[in-house]
């Protein structure tokens, strides 16, 4: 079999070369090690890493995780590329996962990590071509991508260790990207990038409450002590620990840690 020379074939390789460096790196890939290897992580975020809102996309938590994504990006990937082209499908694509990323941040504390925002990025794609021809599409798709979509949100909404959030958000990101970068909707009374731009304002809005509420709460310090546990900086774990009691001193996490942090180094 041919490979094709896509830039959806190309990203698909990347995650696969990058995934080997990690299992090489650590073959348990652990949550200290994605976060080392640019994994979503809201402690790191506020603390103005925010290129962490892109590389999730490149890191895959175990191998299975690595290889349903693959195939998903091999066949929604290569299908949207072909319909919008290399470069639409570039933006669609990573712009889609950064909204994704943003989603994340939003609704949840854990350490996150996958190409799967930019690969529902794409589905959101496919909502805007529905919407743009409805005959048209369900002649050509039939009904087959919006019931995959729905199946993987319930699924999602039904299992904690996906992030839904995630998800969605990419979802909604890959719908806003090609209302602006697409062809007006027919019937559609209302301009489209108005409505994208009107999207796009609320996930900013957001997610700049949501970063301006978490630095230096009493989440932030846990986390960021607990990985600095993990990478035997137990002089930086210390002084976090005490900085946040000194904030939260009510927190009972924190004090918890606090206590088994005591008696580990005594």
């Amino acid at each position: 079999m041919n490979f094709k020379k896509t830039y959806s074939n190309y990203i698909a390789v990347i995650n696969i070369i990058i995934f080997i460096m990690m299992f090489f790196y650590d073959p348990s890939i652990t949550t200290t090690t994605l976060i080392k290897f640019g994994a979503k992580s809201n402690f790191s975020i506020v603390d103005f890493q925010i290129f962490r809102l892109l590389t999730p996309m490149f890191l895959h938590v175990n191998f299975y995780h690595l290889l349903f994504n693959t195939i998903a990006l091999y066949i929604i990937g290569n299908q949207v590329e072909s319909i919008m082209g290399k470069k639409k499908f570039l933006i669609i694509y990573f712009v889609s996962g950064i909204i994704g990323s943003m989603g994340s941040f939003i609704a949840n504390d854990y350490v996150a990590a996958g190409a799967s925002a930019g690969i529902f990025g794409l589905m959101g794609t496919h909502v805007y071509l529905f919407l743009y021809n409805r005959k048209g599409y369900k002649k050509y798709f039939g009904n087959d991508f919006l019931i995959l979509i729905g199946i993987n949100i319930v699924y999602g909404l039904m299992n904690q260790n996906i992030d839904n959030a995630a998800h969605i958000f990419g979802l909604i990101g890959g719908l806003i990207v090609t209302l602006y970068i697409g062809k007006q909707i027919p019937n559609l009374k209302i301009n489209q990038k108005s409505i994208a731009s009107g999207m796009i304002i609320v996930i900013v809005l957001l997610f700049g409450i949501r970063f301006s509420s978490y630095k230096y709460s009493g989440d932030y310090y846990l986390r960021k002590s607990i990985y600095e546990i993990r990478n035997e900086d137990f002089e930086a774990a210390y002084h976090l620990i005490l900085e946040g009691l000194q904030k939260h001193p009510d927190d009972e996490d924190l004090l918890e840690l606090y206590n088994l942090f005591i008696v580990q180094t005594d």
